[in-house]
């Protein structure tokens, strides 16, 4: 079978629908002429009708009105011999005339008087008696022209014009000579009426007049009395035809303008004529009636065929519509569609099928074996092509579905695909064909693969996730319930100040970059790194049995702390991170992975950042966060209640080891608590707002004891550490100048100490409120650095006049070539600069020595003083100036003097 394209069957399809259109058309063209030819029929039927119900009823009362004027002709034609015999040639007396004129009406029953007149002589007799007198109208009556021959008269009254009569009259001469007779029959126009409408009072369906040649009324079916001896509406017309013709039809209007339509006969025997006629709008109201429902019909049937050429035309739509919806499908469904037949040769099939057999036409595909591109599989008992494929066919052939997977490489291009193919059996042309449809899964099983990497893997780092290392070690618990091991939560800090410096593809190239040291370092040590999320890691022991080489835990992280300190090359700024380590044991601390990994968490989150830091696991750390919310509570108080109090650190020249100035170190002696070290309240103020007001109390605290020192002669200069959230508060540099102000103390001799990844929030911000604090006159130390960004461009951009080397380098001088360099580049870079620079936790002599080595000017650290408080500190100062004092006298007086 084959298929239509589209264009032609679109083309069919709009040649169809005009066809269709113009059928319609035409049948209902047909409808309106059978409509048409239908309602001309009826009304040439109804008229054809009408007009010869009105010829009957015509000539019907013509035999009426002629049997009346017969009955009154006969009488006087009695009378008229009964005067013409030969008499004695006297006048007949009164009571002759009565016998006479009884005699002569005795079977007269249509005459109402019949009479007698001549010259003044008048005898007039009904059927009754004689009258006395006849009416006065009958002496006024004027005999006919020529004798013998009967004449209507006008129609008279009588009775107060009661009764209406109509005058017959004829004219005899008379055998004596005494005049000629005029005799007349009065005939009430009464007895004209059809005998059905006597005792009528209904309308009759036709109406029906008698006239007088002239067309005078004598009588009319719906005319009053008064009508009678006028000329009506008709009379003319019917004078007119019926002086040419004995009988015939008119039409013509009535007074008010309605059209009348009938037929006339004029009496061959007497001056009279009759018409019946109706009125135009009963004889066709019946045919208007049918005509009006014949239109409707015609307009239903219309209504009713553009209804089902609409809905055969959308019906035709919808075959259009399925068919190419059914092509459509065929051909650019994604699966691939092959119709084959039961031998196996293909018939036809879809792109989708065709690119699965590698060709590029699908006619060099029709008709070939299916098994040429879509190889049986090879049966591992045999070694031959398996029989499962004729199997199949049988089995679909017998009216069976079969859905199966199938894998194959391709013959034409070697590749593998995976397919999900579905065979089945229908009839085309009669004839039981085989439809296989066949969805290729070789993109979903690689995207499903794909996607469970992606389910358990972190897609930065590629290290297993947190759903990846939980199922780890539930896995690693239920192999060996209750076997101990320690797992290592690993949080990279300050990792916010490197997204806020470099942004954040730069933050995931450091997070990738450290990451992939870590793990590298882990997994040659059985170690297996996962991460749990953001810059949070974690590290699980090897799995029981492992074979290679070990390490416990606490040289585990020692191992990653010294990989994390390894600086990251980022442009002309060298990045180094800090580790928060924390560890939780099984089942010591927690009996399930998910409960492990949070005591490990928890544990890193109570670590302090500095190098080597690491924490193990409490039952205490679970009130934590209460702990935290009410020890932020009690700080806001002891800023008020007056428990916070200064230490001061003294800083030393090096060469001299004169005072240089001191530190300010914030202590807090708790009511119930004792002394709080400030790496537990520091972090909390700078969490919340009360970082402000405890810094303005640091500063304000330090400055009544400048002015205190000032005062006594012994002025010193004091550094303050400030916050990064500071430098952010607008009010901040103008609180410090009027503190200086109002205290009355030098701005030269107060010191700002600024850590390095305060510069990184808003650095431009930042700037402006650090040349503001140096317009002033105040020193400002750059702190910790080499902890963060070592970068020239950011020490020169600011206007620092001091460096501070931090402990950590300090501290592993002279056992680490890197920190010893570190240091060395900071002097180095110092100089360069200008600025001062000062080496903390200075510790014992050989540090000392070594940093004099270096040119570093100012030392401070526990091989000078600890911090001290009050009169501990100035205990301090008085004794080492006293010392220092000797040591001069002694080196003046000595020889070499």
């Amino acid at each position: 079978m084959q298929l239509l394209s589209a264009a032609e069957s679109y083309l069919l399809g709009r040649r169809f629908g005009r066809l269709l259109v113009w059928a319609a058309a035409l049948l209902a063209l047909c409808f309106a002429g059978v409509t048409a030819f239908s309602i001309a029929q009826d009304h040439y039927i109804t008229r054809r009708i009408a007009q010869d119900t009105s010829y009957q009823i015509t000539e019907n009362l013509r035999q009426l009105t002629d049997s009346v004027l017969e009955q009154a002709a006969y009488s006087l034609a009695g009378l008229a011999e009964a005067l013409a015999e030969p008499g004695e040639g006297a006048t007949p007396s009164a009571p002759a005339w009565t016998r006479l004129l009884h005699t002569a009406m005795r079977y007269d029953t249509s005459t109402q008087v019949l009479f007698v007149r001549r010259a003044d002589e008048l005898v007039a007799v009904d059927h009754r008696h004689r009258l006395r007198e006849g009416p006065s109208e009958l002496s006024q009556l004027s005999p006919p022209e020529v004798a013998g021959q009967l004449r209507l008269g006008a129609p008279i009254s009588l009775d107060g014009g009661q009764t209406h009569v109509l005058p017959v009259l004829l004219r005899v001469v008379g055998a004596q000579p005494h005049g000629d007779y005029l005799l007349g029959a009065l005939i009430p126009l009464q007895s004209l009426r059809p005998p059905s409408l006597l005792s009528s009072t209904t309308q009759a369906p036709l109406e029906q007049a008698a006239y007088l040649p002239s067309g005078r009324v004598l009588m009319h079916t719906w005319g009053s009395d008064r009508a009678v001896g006028q000329m009506a509406p008709e009379s003319a017309l019917l004078a007119e035809l019926a002086g040419s013709a004995p009988t015939g039809s008119f039409a013509v209007q009535d007074a008010d303008g309605q059209g009348l339509s009938g037929t006339f006969r004029r009496s061959d025997r007497y001056p009279l004529l009759v018409a019946s006629m109706q009125a135009d709008a009963v004889v066709l109201g019946p045919w208007l009636q049918r005509s009006l429902t014949k239109v409707v019909l015609l307009l239903l049937s219309w209504l009713a065929l553009g209804l089902g050429v609409r809905a055969l035309s959308r019906m035709l739509r919808a075959l259009a519509t399925s068919e190419s919806v059914y092509r459509r499908l065929f051909e650019d469904v994604a699966d691939g569609v092959i119709v084959h037949s039961p031998r196996g040769r293909i018939l036809s099939l879809n792109a989708a099928a065709l690119r699965l057999t590698g060709l590029t036409q699908a006619e060099d595909a029709v008709g070939r074996p299916l098994s040429d591109f879509f190889p049986h599989p090879i049966d591992p008992a045999t070694g031959q092509p398996s029989t499962l494929p004729q199997s199949r066919i049988a089995r679909a052939l017998a009216g069976e579905h079969l859905r199966f997977e199938y894998s194959f490489d391709a013959p034409r291009t070697q590749q593998h695909f995976d397919c999900d193919m579905r065979l089945s059996t229908f009839l085309l042309g009669g004839e039981p064909q085989l439809l296989c449809l066949v969805r290729d899964l070789s993109e979903e099983r690689r995207h499903s693969r794909q996607q469970e990497y992606l389910a358990n893997h972190d897609p930065l780092t590629g290290l297993p996730n947190r759903h990846s290392l939980l199922r780890l070690l539930d896995e690693r618990i239920e192999q060996a319930p209750g076997q101990p091991f320690e797992l290592v939560f690993v949080n990279l800090a300050r990792f916010k100040e490197v997204n806020e410096a470099f942004g954040h593809r730069a933050a995931d190239m450091v997070l990738e970059i450290s990451a992939r040291r870590i793990e590298r370092q882990l997994s040659a040590h059985g170690w297996t790194l996962a991460r749990a999320g953001g810059t949070d890691f974690a590290a699980a022991p090897p799995l029981p049995g492992y074979e290679g080489p070990a390490l416990p835990t606490e040289a585990i992280c020692d191992l990653m702390v010294r990989v994390v300190r390894e600086p990251i090359v980022m442009g002309d700024t060298s990045v180094e991170l800090h580790v928060k380590l924390g560890s939780a044991d099984y089942p010591g601390d927690a009996l399930d992975a998910g409960q492990l990994l949070r005591c490990a968490d928890m544990a890193a989150t109570r670590a302090r950042t500095v190098v080597g830091s690491q924490v193990r696991y409490s039952k205490s750390f679970e009130n934590a966060p209460g702990h935290d919310l009410k020890m932020r509570s009690e700080l806001s108080a002891a800023i008020r209640d007056g428990q916070l109090q200064l230490a001061w650190q003294p800083k030393l020249w090096l060469e001299s080891r004169e005072i240089e100035g001191v530190e300010a170190l914030l202590r807090w002696h708790h009511p119930r608590l004792g002394w709080v070290p400030p790496s537990e309240f520091i972090p909390l103020a700078e969490s919340t707002e009360l970082i402000y007001p405890l810094t303005r109390w640091v500063i304000s605290a330090a400055l009544d004891q400048m002015a205190q020192w000032q005062a006594q002669g012994q002025p010193l200069k004091v550094a303050v550490n400030i916050s990064a959230n500071n430098l952010q508060d607008p009010d901040f540099t103008d609180h410090v100048k009027d503190l200086l102000r109002r205290k009355n103390v030098p701005a030269e001799l107060l010191e700002l100490e600024v850590t390095e990844s305060a510069l990184a929030a808003n650095p431009e911000i930042v700037l402006r409120r650090l040349q503001d604090l140096r317009a002033a006159g105040l020193s400002l130390a750059l702190d910790d650095f080499g902890t963060g960004f070592s970068s020239l461009s950011y020490v020169s951009q600011f206007p620092f006049t001091t460096i501070k080397i931090d402990r950590s380098f300090v501290s592993a001088l002279l056992r680490s070539p890197r920190d010893r360099h570190v240091a060395e580049s900071t002097i180095a870079l110092g100089r360069k600069l200008g600025l001062r620079t000062v080496a903390e936790g200075v510790e014992d002599d050989a540090t000392a020595s070594a940093l004099m080595a270096l040119e570093c000017d100012i030392g401070q650290g526990y091989l000078f003083a600890r911090p001290l408080m009050g009169q501990a500190f100035e205990h301090w100062r008085s004794t080492h100036e006293a010392k220092l004092e000797a040591a001069r006298k002694q080196a003046l007086g000595s020889p070499l003097r």
